[in-house]
């Protein structure tokens, strides 16, 4: 059993490489592996003398009718099994503040090959408002011939540059 949590000053390439990790550690293993990925999507509460008029799960009660649309669009693309399109339209999904950066999806997605991921999603329950932000259950079937192997990491600038910085010294700080 192995609980990983979101790191607040992530970002979606800093999740997707997790992700990754997570990944090539579950290809390394002759074990069955189940991902659990935990977060809403659309997230906005609303303000709490507000929150008596929204506490029912009807959609209607999601925080803008915009953000409910992103949600069901992005529902739509699970069922069909295209992560390539939820992945290509974050900076988009973003607006609706998706809980944590969508940071479970995304780690999940990068152990799971990312936009070369085709695995359908089986939606359990209904999509339903929780004080303003939307919850639903998904489980992705895993696709015939299994799941993609996790993409490859590339060294970025920033990695570099903070090896440089600290190569031969004694006090390296923890990001290096």
């Amino acid at each position: 059993w192995i609980a990983v949590s979101v790191c607040q000053t992530g970002d979606r390439e800093d999740f997707l490489r997790a992700g990754r990790a997570l990944g090539d550690a579950i290809a390394a293993t002759d074990r069955m592996v189940i991902l659990i990925a935990s977060g809403a999507l659309s997230h906005t509460f609303w303000k709490l003398r507000q929150l008596r008029d929204h506490e029912a799960a009807a959609p209607e009660h999601i925080h803008t009718p915009e953000a409910y649309q992103a949600d069901r669009q992005r529902l739509e693309w699970f069922a069909a099994g295209d992560h390539a399109r939820v992945l290509a339209t974050m900076d988009d999904f973003m607006r609706y503040r998706p809980e944590a950066m969508f940071a479970h999806y995304l780690m999940m997605a990068g152990a799971l090959g990312e936009r070369d991921c085709t695995a359908k999603a089986r939606q359990y329950g209904d999509y339903e408002n929780s004080i303003g932000s939307g919850q639903v259950h998904l489980w992705f079937d895993r696709p015939e011939g299994g799941f993609p192997r996790p993409h490859r990491t590339e060294i970025d600038a920033d990695t570099l540059r903070q090896k440089a910085a600290t190569a031969g010294a004694h006090d390296v700080p923890a990001a290096g």
